[in-house]
């Protein structure tokens, strides 16, 4: 028998109306694009009027729980290492930002891996680090402060790498709590699955800003030993061109032939390369097109495509150290080139928010006017032209 939804007069809630004597009650509601609908009949029932609403009610909560749980297959008795599964695979855009906070989780956190990962790390004789302080195996609805506290204390006395066998920087710490877990956990929240979430706080970072000293003379002097070194190799020449522009190494390594734009001398870093997570287009100064220009290469793929393997080019240690000894500047470092920029920049006196957009930073507090009339490619130029200055004397 067809239900007559005109019975139902008496709005009780959103999604949820009773008939004129609140004895039946008719509910429709929509959870991730799949409606739902019913009759709850308390005809029968020796309840009054509030008590048979409240029930009403009630029912109605728990059929939206049910049908999220079919419909993502999670619950409140879902571990976190499900639930984070979930998130990384469904919710994240599959880019390189979320491989590398979903590797992040597995060494700190649980074991979010798929099937198909694990046997594929077993292929490979790949062991996660299992900390004790680890809360992956915890049930979403019994993870407490007191886990997110022990888990704080934890990296603080262990981390697991060589660099952090005596415990993880403030940086790391924050990383992990603030920029992986409880995102998770909002999420969790959001879809009904935990009520609260524990108040997450990160350790506060000490102040560890590298200082570089005569920027001005030390770029000049990077640039002559990149010219002076690599005259006649035009593909380490442009690779380190580019981290003299203030590209990171993950950017460099990972940029293609098709994201240059010789025509209007412009490239692009993809979204999946980059910490925004949408595509950046900067200016591509005349040094580095020569330079790219002179690479004996068919020019598909990735530039940067290591010469034994045709992949990706891991860091290119033995290259940095000649420019390190060459130049006098032994604490360089891929990154470190963006330091000694950033220096640069200031002397003379290149706005904050031009440079930051030009270097590609995430940091709205920074940034956060300037992306609303700028964009990467215009503040990237007005940053280029005063390295060029610079260099030029």
């Amino acid at each position: 028998m067809a239900t007559n939804v005109k019975e139902f007069v008496e709005k009780i809630d959103t999604g949820l109306k009773a008939t004129k004597d609140y004895k039946r009650f008719l509910y429709r509601f929509k959870i991730d694009g799949v409606s739902t609908k019913g009759v709850l009949d308390y005809s029968s029932k020796e309840w009054d009027k509030k008590t048979r609403i409240s029930q009403a009610k009630e029912h109605v909560v728990n059929a939206k729980k049910q049908n999220k749980e079919i419909i993502i297959g999670l619950s409140e008795n879902s571990t976190l290492d499900s639930l984070a599964r979930f998130y990384f695979g469904t919710v994240c855009d599959d880019t390189e930002w979320t491989t590398n906070r979903k590797k992040s989780y597995n060494i700190y956190l649980g074991d979010c891996r798929t099937k198909d990962e694990i046997i594929e790390d077993d292929k490979k004789s790949i062991k996660l680090h299992q900390p004790k302080y680890k809360i992956g195996k915890k049930k979403i609805k019994d993870i407490r402060l007191a886990d997110i506290d022990n888990l704080k204390v934890g990296m603080n006395k262990e981390g697991f790498s060589k660099q952090t066998k005596n415990g993880c920087s403030p940086r790391t710490q924050k990383k992990i709590l603030i920029q992986i877990l409880k995102p998770i956990l909002v999420y969790a929240q959001d879809n009904k699955l935990l009520t609260d979430i524990p108040t997450i706080k990160a350790p506060t970072q000490t102040n560890n800003k590298k200082i570089v000293t005569e920027p001005i003379e030390t770029i000049i002097k990077l640039y002559k030993s990149i010219h002076t070194l690599y005259e006649d190799n035009s593909f380490y020449r442009a690779l380190f061109l580019f981290a003299l522009y203030g590209r990171r190494w993950n950017e460099i390594r990972t940029i293609e032939w098709s994201d240059v734009n010789f025509l209007n001398n412009q490239y692009t870093i993809r979204a999946a390369n980059n910490k925004i997570g949408s595509a950046q287009t900067y200016d591509l100064p005349a040094d580095i097109v020569e330079s790219l220009q002179g690479i004996q290469d068919n020019n598909k793929g990735l530039i940067f495509k290591s010469p034994i393997t045709g992949k990706e080019l891991h860091s290119p240690k033995k290259q940095l150290a000649h420019i390190k000894k060459d130049s006098g500047v032994t604490e360089l470092t891929m990154h470190y080139f963006r330091h000694i920029l950033v220096s640069a920049m200031g002397e003379r006196g290149i706005a904050t928010t031009v440079l930051s957009a030009s270097l590609g930073h995430t940091n709205l507090e920074t940034v956060n006017n300037f992306y609303l009339s700028a964009n990467h490619t215009s503040s990237s130029k007005v940053a280029n032209e005063a390295v060029q200055n610079i260099l030029k004397g």
